[in-house]
């Protein structure tokens, strides 16, 4: 939907083309070349400078690694003297699951499903 120019619109085109009419030739060729070169010195991209979607990319890797890479704070920390040892007392969260025979029962039991609907 387009609508007709305001007044103070159509006497602003009506004042710039005026001052067209003044100026020479030689000096409009001179001032279109210089804004063809500002056009084309602004789209110019340095070569440092990434795309969005790159430089979004990398910073989204580099939290995958460090999310990857951070130490587990339920494990103890390793002493530097006693390594051997202290990994063999880490346990298996599984582990306790398997030890309590209730728990199966209570999974094939018909309260699971009642839980479940709730």
């Amino acid at each position: 939907m387009t609508t007709a120019p305001e007044p103070i619109d159509r006497r602003a085109r009506q004042l710039h083309a005026e001052a067209l009419a003044h100026v020479s030739p030689e000096v409009r060729a001179r001032l279109r070349r210089a804004r063809q070169q500002a056009m084309a010195a602004g789209t110019a991209r340095p070569w440092w400078r990434l795309p969005p979607w790159l430089a979004g990319g990398a910073v989204a890797a580099a939290l995958v690694v460090a999310v990857a890479l951070r130490p587990d704070p339920g494990l103890p920390a390793p002493d530097a003297g006693n390594a051997g040892p202290a990994m063999a007392t880490v346990v298996d969260p599984a582990a306790t699951l398997e030890e309590d025979p209730g728990f199966y029962l209570w999974l094939a039991s018909a309260d699971v499903t009642a839980l479940a609907l709730e």
